[in-house]
Protein backbone atom coordinates (compact mmCIF):
# COMPACT_ATOMS: atom_id res chain seq x y z
CA UNK A 1 0.00 0.00 0.00
CA UNK A 2 1.63 3.13 -0.99
CA UNK A 3 1.98 5.95 1.60
CA UNK A 4 1.74 9.58 0.95
CA UNK A 5 4.51 11.44 2.98
CA UNK A 6 3.12 13.48 5.69
CA UNK A 7 3.48 17.10 5.67
CA UNK A 8 6.73 17.88 8.15
CA UNK A 9 4.36 19.87 10.57
CA UNK A 10 2.51 16.92 11.57
CA UNK A 11 2.22 14.85 14.78
CA UNK A 12 1.39 11.61 15.19
CA UNK A 13 1.07 10.16 17.97
CA UNK A 14 2.07 5.87 18.89
CA UNK A 15 -1.45 4.94 19.11
CA UNK A 16 -2.68 6.26 15.87
CA UNK A 17 0.14 4.51 13.61
CA UNK A 18 -1.32 2.95 11.02
CA UNK A 19 -1.20 -0.58 11.76
CA UNK A 20 -3.36 -2.05 14.39
CA UNK A 21 -2.22 -3.96 17.10
CA UNK A 22 -3.20 -8.03 16.80
CA UNK A 23 -2.53 -11.20 18.53
CA UNK A 24 -0.82 -13.49 16.28
CA UNK A 25 1.11 -13.12 13.49
CA UNK A 26 0.92 -10.35 11.29
CA UNK A 27 1.23 -12.57 7.98
CA UNK A 28 0.09 -16.12 8.92
CA UNK A 29 -0.05 -19.30 6.25
CA UNK A 30 -1.66 -18.07 2.69
CA UNK A 31 -4.61 -20.87 3.62
CA UNK A 32 -5.39 -19.32 6.87
CA UNK A 33 -5.78 -15.85 5.31
CA UNK A 34 -8.10 -16.81 2.61
CA UNK A 35 -10.04 -18.61 5.49
CA UNK A 36 -10.20 -15.72 7.13
CA UNK A 37 -11.05 -13.53 4.51
CA UNK A 38 -13.93 -16.08 3.00
CA UNK A 39 -15.45 -15.84 6.83
CA UNK A 40 -15.69 -12.08 6.76
CA UNK A 41 -16.77 -11.55 3.76
CA UNK A 42 -18.87 -13.77 3.26
CA UNK A 43 -20.81 -12.81 6.36
CA UNK A 44 -20.84 -9.27 4.87
CA UNK A 45 -21.93 -10.34 1.83
CA UNK A 46 -25.08 -12.27 3.98
CA UNK A 47 -25.56 -9.28 5.86
CA UNK A 48 -26.07 -7.31 2.87
CA UNK A 49 -28.42 -9.44 0.60
CA UNK A 50 -30.38 -9.17 4.08
CA UNK A 51 -31.37 -5.54 3.56
CA UNK A 52 -32.84 -5.77 0.24
CA UNK A 53 -33.47 -9.82 -0.32
CA UNK A 54 -36.79 -9.48 0.61
CA UNK A 55 -37.89 -6.90 -0.83
CA UNK A 56 -38.57 -8.82 -4.20
CA UNK A 57 -40.53 -10.97 -2.47
CA UNK A 58 -42.89 -8.63 -0.69
CA UNK A 59 -46.01 -9.66 -3.39
CA UNK A 60 -45.89 -13.05 -2.30
CA UNK A 61 -45.47 -12.65 1.61
CA UNK A 62 -48.26 -10.21 1.44
CA UNK A 63 -50.42 -12.49 -0.54
CA UNK A 64 -49.30 -15.41 2.42
CA UNK A 65 -49.82 -13.25 5.46
CA UNK A 66 -52.85 -11.06 3.98
CA UNK A 67 -50.60 -7.62 4.80
CA UNK A 68 -51.50 -4.35 3.68
CA UNK A 69 -48.74 -2.50 2.16
CA UNK A 70 -48.15 0.07 5.23
CA UNK A 71 -48.15 -3.24 7.10
CA UNK A 72 -45.75 -5.17 4.54
CA UNK A 73 -42.86 -2.23 4.84
CA UNK A 74 -42.25 -3.26 8.63
CA UNK A 75 -40.28 -6.70 6.97
CA UNK A 76 -38.28 -4.03 5.98
CA UNK A 77 -38.37 -1.53 8.44
CA UNK A 78 -38.21 -3.53 11.26
CA UNK A 79 -34.26 -4.80 10.13
CA UNK A 80 -32.56 -1.32 9.41
CA UNK A 81 -33.92 0.55 12.33
CA UNK A 82 -32.31 -2.29 14.70
CA UNK A 83 -29.35 -2.22 12.23
CA UNK A 84 -28.87 1.22 12.50
CA UNK A 85 -29.79 1.79 16.51
CA UNK A 86 -27.15 -0.89 17.31
CA UNK A 87 -24.49 0.11 15.06
CA UNK A 88 -22.17 2.58 17.49
CA UNK A 89 -23.10 0.62 20.93
CA UNK A 90 -22.02 -2.81 19.10
CA UNK A 91 -18.52 -1.48 17.70
CA UNK A 92 -17.62 0.08 20.96
CA UNK A 93 -18.59 -3.38 22.18
CA UNK A 94 -16.03 -5.35 20.20
CA UNK A 95 -13.48 -2.79 21.42
CA UNK A 96 -14.18 -4.01 24.63
CA UNK A 97 -14.87 -7.39 25.15
CA UNK A 98 -13.27 -8.85 21.83
CA UNK A 99 -14.23 -8.48 17.85
CA UNK A 100 -13.48 -12.08 17.64
CA UNK A 101 -16.32 -13.42 19.58
CA UNK A 102 -19.20 -10.13 18.59
CA UNK A 103 -18.29 -11.32 14.95
CA UNK A 104 -19.33 -14.97 15.78
CA UNK A 105 -22.25 -13.87 18.33
CA UNK A 106 -23.66 -11.46 15.79
CA UNK A 107 -23.46 -14.12 12.72
CA UNK A 108 -24.87 -16.80 14.76
CA UNK A 109 -28.00 -14.22 15.89
CA UNK A 110 -28.64 -13.31 12.02
CA UNK A 111 -28.71 -17.17 11.30
CA UNK A 112 -31.19 -18.29 14.66
CA UNK A 113 -32.93 -14.72 13.30
CA UNK A 114 -33.31 -15.89 9.78
CA UNK A 115 -34.60 -19.27 10.64
CA UNK A 116 -37.64 -17.55 12.98
CA UNK A 117 -38.37 -15.39 10.70
CA UNK A 118 -38.52 -17.30 7.71
CA UNK A 119 -40.87 -20.51 9.23
CA UNK A 120 -42.96 -17.15 10.69
CA UNK A 121 -46.84 -17.95 11.09
CA UNK A 122 -47.82 -13.81 11.15
CA UNK A 123 -46.66 -10.78 11.32
CA UNK A 124 -45.56 -9.73 14.81
CA UNK A 125 -43.32 -12.75 14.47
CA UNK A 126 -41.47 -11.92 11.09
CA UNK A 127 -40.82 -8.65 12.37
CA UNK A 128 -39.55 -9.70 15.00
CA UNK A 129 -37.37 -12.44 13.85
CA UNK A 130 -36.36 -9.11 11.12
CA UNK A 131 -35.45 -7.11 14.07
CA UNK A 132 -33.00 -9.85 15.34
CA UNK A 133 -31.57 -9.85 11.86
CA UNK A 134 -30.68 -6.68 12.08
CA UNK A 135 -29.13 -6.69 15.48
CA UNK A 136 -27.14 -9.83 14.75
CA UNK A 137 -26.28 -7.52 11.72
CA UNK A 138 -24.48 -4.19 13.65
CA UNK A 139 -23.37 -6.63 16.34
CA UNK A 140 -21.69 -8.77 13.29
CA UNK A 141 -20.71 -5.43 10.74
CA UNK A 142 -18.63 -3.33 12.61
CA UNK A 143 -16.64 -7.08 14.06
CA UNK A 144 -15.90 -7.95 11.01
CA UNK A 145 -14.30 -4.94 9.49
CA UNK A 146 -12.42 -4.32 12.25
CA UNK A 147 -11.15 -8.04 12.24
CA UNK A 148 -9.87 -7.17 8.46
CA UNK A 149 -7.93 -4.51 10.02
CA UNK A 150 -6.71 -6.68 12.83
CA UNK A 151 -5.77 -9.96 10.45
CA UNK A 152 -4.44 -7.92 7.53
CA UNK A 153 -1.38 -5.70 7.40
CA UNK A 154 0.18 -3.68 4.03
CA UNK A 155 -0.77 -5.02 0.31
CA UNK A 156 -2.96 -7.33 1.87
CA UNK A 157 -5.07 -5.40 3.73
CA UNK A 158 -5.79 -3.05 0.83
CA UNK A 159 -6.68 -6.31 -1.85
CA UNK A 160 -9.07 -7.64 1.08
CA UNK A 161 -10.71 -3.54 1.52
CA UNK A 162 -10.99 -4.08 -2.39
CA UNK A 163 -12.89 -7.64 -1.95
CA UNK A 164 -15.07 -6.11 0.75
CA UNK A 165 -16.18 -3.18 -1.07
CA UNK A 166 -16.62 -5.19 -4.03
CA UNK A 167 -19.47 -7.37 -1.77
CA UNK A 168 -20.76 -3.53 -0.35
CA UNK A 169 -21.48 -2.82 -3.42
CA UNK A 170 -22.93 -6.21 -5.02
CA UNK A 171 -24.82 -7.04 -2.26
CA UNK A 172 -28.16 -4.73 -2.93
CA UNK A 173 -27.70 -5.96 -6.74
CA UNK A 174 -27.16 -9.58 -5.45
CA UNK A 175 -30.44 -9.10 -2.83
CA UNK A 176 -32.25 -7.97 -5.69
CA UNK A 177 -31.64 -10.68 -8.27
CA UNK A 178 -31.33 -13.78 -5.53
CA UNK A 179 -34.69 -12.91 -4.65
CA UNK A 180 -36.15 -12.82 -7.32
CA UNK A 181 -34.59 -16.26 -8.31
CA UNK A 182 -35.62 -17.38 -5.15
CA UNK A 183 -39.03 -16.44 -5.27
CA UNK A 184 -39.36 -17.78 -8.53
CA UNK A 185 -38.16 -21.32 -7.57
CA UNK A 186 -40.10 -21.18 -4.08
CA UNK A 187 -41.94 -18.97 -2.47
CA UNK A 188 -40.43 -15.48 0.11
CA UNK A 189 -39.85 -17.92 2.90
CA UNK A 190 -36.75 -19.11 0.98
CA UNK A 191 -35.03 -15.42 0.78
CA UNK A 192 -34.89 -15.21 4.61
CA UNK A 193 -34.23 -19.36 5.27
CA UNK A 194 -31.31 -19.19 2.70
CA UNK A 195 -29.11 -17.17 5.70
CA UNK A 196 -29.02 -20.09 7.81
CA UNK A 197 -26.62 -22.60 6.29
CA UNK A 198 -24.84 -19.51 5.32
CA UNK A 199 -24.00 -18.45 8.62
CA UNK A 200 -23.99 -21.73 10.35
CA UNK A 201 -20.69 -22.03 7.52
CA UNK A 202 -19.09 -18.56 8.41
CA UNK A 203 -19.82 -19.55 11.82
CA UNK A 204 -17.96 -22.56 11.90
CA UNK A 205 -15.06 -21.26 9.39
CA UNK A 206 -14.92 -18.15 11.87
CA UNK A 207 -14.38 -19.82 15.23
CA UNK A 208 -11.69 -22.22 13.15
CA UNK A 209 -9.52 -19.21 11.50
CA UNK A 210 -9.60 -16.57 13.53
CA UNK A 211 -7.33 -15.36 16.11
CA UNK A 212 -8.32 -15.16 19.74
CA UNK A 213 -8.28 -11.36 21.00
CA UNK A 214 -8.46 -11.57 24.97
CA UNK A 215 -10.60 -8.91 26.66
CA UNK A 216 -8.72 -5.72 27.81
CA UNK A 217 -9.09 -5.22 31.68
CA UNK A 218 -7.76 -1.80 31.18
CA UNK A 219 -10.90 -0.33 29.48
CA UNK A 220 -13.99 0.56 31.18
CA UNK A 221 -17.25 0.09 29.79
CA UNK A 222 -18.64 3.14 27.58
CA UNK A 223 -21.37 4.53 29.67
CA UNK A 224 -25.08 2.69 29.50
CA UNK A 225 -27.05 6.45 29.38
CA UNK A 226 -24.84 7.47 26.36
CA UNK A 227 -25.27 3.89 24.71
CA UNK A 228 -29.26 4.31 25.58
CA UNK A 229 -28.95 7.85 23.91
CA UNK A 230 -27.63 7.31 20.55
CA UNK A 231 -29.50 4.03 20.34
CA UNK A 232 -32.46 6.60 20.58
CA UNK A 233 -31.12 8.82 18.61
CA UNK A 234 -29.90 6.38 15.43
CA UNK A 235 -33.34 4.55 15.70
CA UNK A 236 -35.78 8.08 15.56
CA UNK A 237 -33.84 9.54 12.90
CA UNK A 238 -33.93 6.33 10.79
CA UNK A 239 -37.66 6.16 11.39
CA UNK A 240 -38.30 9.68 10.81
CA UNK A 241 -36.52 9.36 7.44
CA UNK A 242 -38.58 5.98 6.53
CA UNK A 243 -41.32 7.73 7.34
CA UNK A 244 -40.70 10.62 5.33
CA UNK A 245 -40.11 8.91 2.49
CA UNK A 246 -43.51 7.30 2.55
CA UNK A 247 -45.33 10.28 3.58
CA UNK A 248 -43.26 13.16 2.57
CA UNK A 249 -41.67 15.83 4.42
CA UNK A 250 -44.78 17.28 6.06
CA UNK A 251 -46.01 14.15 8.05
CA UNK A 252 -46.48 15.53 11.93
CA UNK A 253 -44.67 12.20 12.80
CA UNK A 254 -41.85 12.02 10.56
CA UNK A 255 -40.70 15.63 11.70
CA UNK A 256 -41.25 14.77 15.43
CA UNK A 257 -39.11 11.66 14.83
CA UNK A 258 -36.55 13.69 13.17
CA UNK A 259 -36.95 16.91 15.84
CA UNK A 260 -36.85 14.04 18.83
CA UNK A 261 -33.34 12.62 16.79
CA UNK A 262 -31.87 15.86 16.59
CA UNK A 263 -32.58 16.29 20.78
CA UNK A 264 -31.46 12.80 21.97
CA UNK A 265 -28.34 13.51 19.70
CA UNK A 266 -27.60 16.83 21.37
CA UNK A 267 -28.34 14.83 24.65
CA UNK A 268 -25.83 12.42 23.81
CA UNK A 269 -23.19 14.32 22.69
CA UNK A 270 -23.44 15.97 26.16
CA UNK A 271 -23.67 12.91 28.03
CA UNK A 272 -20.21 11.91 26.12
CA UNK A 273 -18.11 14.21 26.63
CA UNK A 274 -18.88 14.30 30.23
CA UNK A 275 -18.04 10.67 30.33
CA UNK A 276 -14.53 9.24 31.29
CA UNK A 277 -14.83 6.82 28.69
CA UNK A 278 -17.23 7.79 26.20
CA UNK A 279 -19.36 5.98 23.73
CA UNK A 280 -17.49 7.35 21.09
CA UNK A 281 -13.82 9.20 21.72
CA UNK A 282 -13.67 12.42 20.38
CA UNK A 283 -10.82 12.06 18.71
CA UNK A 284 -12.23 9.56 16.16
CA UNK A 285 -14.09 12.36 14.90
CA UNK A 286 -11.56 14.97 15.06
CA UNK A 287 -9.52 14.19 12.56
CA UNK A 288 -10.76 15.52 9.48
CA UNK A 289 -9.58 13.05 6.82
CA UNK A 290 -11.67 10.72 9.00
CA UNK A 291 -14.79 13.18 8.98
CA UNK A 292 -14.31 14.02 5.22
CA UNK A 293 -14.19 10.51 4.79
CA UNK A 294 -17.58 9.97 6.81
CA UNK A 295 -19.35 12.54 5.06
CA UNK A 296 -18.34 11.52 1.88
CA UNK A 297 -19.51 7.86 2.80
CA UNK A 298 -22.90 9.61 3.73
CA UNK A 299 -23.41 11.31 0.36
CA UNK A 300 -21.97 8.64 -1.67
CA UNK A 301 -24.55 6.33 -0.01
CA UNK A 302 -27.15 8.58 -0.59
CA UNK A 303 -26.89 8.02 -4.39
CA UNK A 304 -26.24 4.59 -4.90
CA UNK A 305 -29.74 4.00 -2.40
CA UNK A 306 -31.61 6.40 -4.71
CA UNK A 307 -29.99 4.99 -8.22
CA UNK A 308 -30.90 1.40 -7.55
CA UNK A 309 -34.54 2.56 -6.36
CA UNK A 310 -34.64 4.60 -9.53
CA UNK A 311 -33.34 2.22 -11.83
CA UNK A 312 -35.78 -0.71 -10.79
CA UNK A 313 -38.96 1.37 -10.79
CA UNK A 314 -37.84 2.47 -14.52
CA UNK A 315 -36.75 -1.19 -15.49
CA UNK A 316 -39.69 -2.17 -14.32
CA UNK A 317 -42.50 -0.30 -15.18
CA UNK A 318 -41.19 1.53 -18.57
CA UNK A 319 -38.67 -1.04 -19.86
CA UNK A 320 -40.78 -4.06 -18.72
CA UNK A 321 -37.85 -6.23 -17.52
CA UNK A 322 -39.90 -7.85 -14.29
CA UNK A 323 -37.61 -8.31 -11.18
CA UNK A 324 -35.32 -10.94 -12.82
CA UNK A 325 -34.98 -8.80 -15.81
CA UNK A 326 -33.95 -5.66 -13.34
CA UNK A 327 -31.34 -7.88 -11.47
CA UNK A 328 -29.25 -8.85 -14.48
CA UNK A 329 -30.05 -5.07 -16.11
CA UNK A 330 -28.32 -3.68 -12.87
CA UNK A 331 -25.23 -6.50 -13.00
CA UNK A 332 -23.03 -4.60 -15.15
CA UNK A 333 -22.83 -1.83 -12.45
CA UNK A 334 -21.00 -4.87 -10.25
CA UNK A 335 -19.40 -6.26 -13.11
CA UNK A 336 -17.64 -2.89 -13.30
CA UNK A 337 -17.01 -2.27 -9.47
CA UNK A 338 -15.84 -5.60 -9.14
CA UNK A 339 -13.16 -5.16 -12.00
CA UNK A 340 -12.12 -1.68 -10.85
CA UNK A 341 -11.26 -2.67 -7.23
CA UNK A 342 -9.47 -5.70 -8.48
CA UNK A 343 -7.49 -4.44 -11.28
CA UNK A 344 -7.81 -0.69 -11.84
CA UNK A 345 -7.44 0.19 -8.26
CA UNK A 346 -4.36 -1.94 -7.78
CA UNK A 347 -2.66 0.04 -10.93
CA UNK A 348 -3.58 3.48 -9.06
CA UNK A 349 -2.44 2.76 -5.61
CA UNK A 350 1.04 3.91 -6.27
CA UNK A 351 -0.63 7.03 -6.93
CA UNK A 352 -1.71 7.45 -3.13
CA UNK A 353 -5.30 7.31 -1.35
CA UNK A 354 -6.36 11.26 -1.34
CA UNK A 355 -6.37 10.83 -5.00
CA UNK A 356 -8.54 7.80 -5.88
CA UNK A 357 -11.71 8.93 -4.05
CA UNK A 358 -11.70 12.27 -5.32
CA UNK A 359 -11.64 11.20 -9.10
CA UNK A 360 -13.81 8.08 -8.15
CA UNK A 361 -16.54 10.88 -6.88
CA UNK A 362 -15.91 13.11 -10.21
CA UNK A 363 -16.78 9.74 -12.28
CA UNK A 364 -19.82 9.06 -9.99
CA UNK A 365 -20.85 12.73 -10.73
CA UNK A 366 -20.28 12.60 -14.79
CA UNK A 367 -22.22 8.98 -14.05
CA UNK A 368 -25.41 10.37 -12.34
CA UNK A 369 -25.60 13.21 -15.12
CA UNK A 370 -25.49 10.98 -17.52
CA UNK A 371 -28.42 9.43 -16.15
CA UNK A 372 -30.96 12.69 -15.93
CA UNK A 373 -31.00 12.45 -19.96
CA UNK A 374 -33.12 9.59 -19.30
CA UNK A 375 -36.34 10.16 -21.11
CA UNK A 376 -39.56 7.52 -22.29
CA UNK A 377 -38.13 6.10 -25.16
CA UNK A 378 -34.54 5.74 -23.97
CA UNK A 379 -33.51 1.95 -24.32
CA UNK A 380 -31.30 -0.21 -21.79
CA UNK A 381 -28.16 -0.51 -24.07
CA UNK A 382 -28.29 3.68 -25.31
CA UNK A 383 -29.37 5.06 -22.23
CA UNK A 384 -28.43 2.80 -19.17
CA UNK A 385 -25.78 0.43 -19.51
CA UNK A 386 -22.98 3.02 -20.09
CA UNK A 387 -23.79 5.44 -16.84
CA UNK A 388 -24.07 2.08 -14.86
CA UNK A 389 -21.25 0.53 -15.71
CA UNK A 390 -19.31 4.03 -15.30
CA UNK A 391 -21.13 4.23 -11.73
CA UNK A 392 -19.47 1.39 -10.72
CA UNK A 393 -16.13 2.09 -12.08
CA UNK A 394 -16.53 5.39 -10.10
CA UNK A 395 -17.63 3.86 -6.59
CA UNK A 396 -14.94 1.11 -6.89
CA UNK A 397 -12.47 4.21 -7.27
CA UNK A 398 -13.53 5.76 -4.27
CA UNK A 399 -15.05 2.86 -1.87
CA UNK A 400 -11.82 0.95 -0.87
CA UNK A 401 -9.44 4.09 -0.39
CA UNK A 402 -12.47 6.10 1.90
CA UNK A 403 -12.83 2.55 4.01
CA UNK A 404 -8.56 2.28 4.25
CA UNK A 405 -8.36 6.28 5.32
CA UNK A 406 -10.86 5.92 8.08
CA UNK A 407 -10.11 2.79 9.68
CA UNK A 408 -6.36 2.11 9.14
CA UNK A 409 -5.45 5.64 10.35
CA UNK A 410 -7.93 4.93 14.22
CA UNK A 411 -6.08 3.92 17.06
CA UNK A 412 -6.44 0.29 17.57
CA UNK A 413 -8.02 0.29 20.17
CA UNK A 414 -10.94 2.23 18.44
CA UNK A 415 -11.36 0.25 15.14
CA UNK A 416 -15.06 -1.40 16.44
CA UNK A 417 -16.37 1.94 17.08
CA UNK A 418 -14.97 3.50 14.16
CA UNK A 419 -16.12 0.72 11.95
CA UNK A 420 -19.69 1.11 13.54
CA UNK A 421 -19.55 5.12 12.61
CA UNK A 422 -18.52 3.37 9.16
CA UNK A 423 -21.50 1.65 8.60
CA UNK A 424 -23.93 3.76 10.56
CA UNK A 425 -22.79 6.31 7.61
CA UNK A 426 -23.66 4.06 4.88
CA UNK A 427 -27.10 3.43 6.29
CA UNK A 428 -28.38 6.66 7.51
CA UNK A 429 -27.31 7.62 4.07
CA UNK A 430 -28.53 5.61 1.89
CA UNK A 431 -32.08 5.88 3.76
CA UNK A 432 -31.56 9.81 3.73
CA UNK A 433 -31.44 9.63 -0.11
CA UNK A 434 -34.47 7.81 -0.31
CA UNK A 435 -36.04 10.05 1.28
CA UNK A 436 -34.75 13.29 -0.33
CA UNK A 437 -35.22 11.80 -3.94
CA UNK A 438 -38.80 10.74 -3.60
CA UNK A 439 -39.67 14.23 -2.99
CA UNK A 440 -38.80 15.47 -7.07
CA UNK A 441 -39.82 11.94 -7.79
CA UNK A 442 -43.33 12.32 -6.29
CA UNK A 443 -43.33 15.85 -7.80
CA UNK A 444 -43.10 15.03 -11.15
CA UNK A 445 -45.69 12.77 -11.10
CA UNK A 446 -44.47 9.74 -9.88
CA UNK A 447 -44.85 8.18 -13.47
CA UNK A 448 -41.05 6.31 -13.81
CA UNK A 449 -40.44 7.60 -17.74
CA UNK A 450 -40.82 11.74 -16.36
CA UNK A 451 -40.12 11.77 -12.62
CA UNK A 452 -37.15 9.25 -12.72
CA UNK A 453 -34.77 12.04 -14.88
CA UNK A 454 -36.53 14.27 -12.73
CA UNK A 455 -34.99 12.42 -9.43
CA UNK A 456 -31.40 12.05 -10.63
CA UNK A 457 -31.27 15.69 -11.51
CA UNK A 458 -31.20 15.97 -7.41
CA UNK A 459 -29.02 12.84 -7.54
CA UNK A 460 -26.50 14.97 -9.05
CA UNK A 461 -26.36 17.87 -6.74
CA UNK A 462 -25.65 15.36 -4.38
CA UNK A 463 -22.94 13.39 -5.89
CA UNK A 464 -21.43 17.30 -6.35
CA UNK A 465 -21.54 17.49 -2.94
CA UNK A 466 -19.99 14.33 -2.06
CA UNK A 467 -17.11 15.71 -4.46
CA UNK A 468 -16.91 18.66 -2.48
CA UNK A 469 -16.39 17.57 0.67
CA UNK A 470 -14.08 15.03 0.05
CA UNK A 471 -12.10 17.26 -1.83
CA UNK A 472 -12.18 20.44 1.00
CA UNK A 473 -11.27 17.96 3.90
CA UNK A 474 -8.44 15.51 2.30
CA UNK A 475 -7.26 19.22 0.08
CA UNK A 476 -7.66 22.06 1.93
CA UNK A 477 -4.49 23.18 4.17
CA UNK A 478 -4.09 21.42 7.56
CA UNK A 479 -3.19 18.67 9.75
CA UNK A 480 -3.81 15.24 7.67
CA UNK A 481 -3.52 11.99 9.58
CA UNK A 482 -0.54 9.84 8.30
CA UNK A 483 -1.90 7.02 5.35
Amino acid sequence: MSAETPPPTETTTPAETTTPSRTGPPDGPPRGRLLILLAVVGAEFMLQLDGTIVNVALPGLRTDLDLGISEASWVVNGFFLAFAGLLLPAGRLGDLLSHRRLFLWGVGLVGAASLLAGLAPNLPVLVAGRALQGAGAAVAGPAGLALLTREFTGPRRERAFSLYAVVTGLGAVSGMLLGALLTWLGDWRWTLLVNVPVALTVVLLGARTLSPAPPRPDRRPAGLPGAALVVGALTALVYGLVRAADHGWDDTAALLCLGGALLLGAAWVTVDRRSAEPLVPPHVLADRRRAGGFLGLVTLAAVLTSFLFLMVQYLDAVLGLGPLGTGLAILPFGLSLLVTTQLLDRFLAGFGHRPRPVTGLAVVLLAVLWLTRLHEDSGYATGMLGPTTLLGIGVGLALVPLNLTILATTRPEDTGVTAGILQAALTVGGTLGLALLLVPYNRAGGEPGTAVPAAFDWSAGIAGLSLLTVAACWYLPGRAPRE
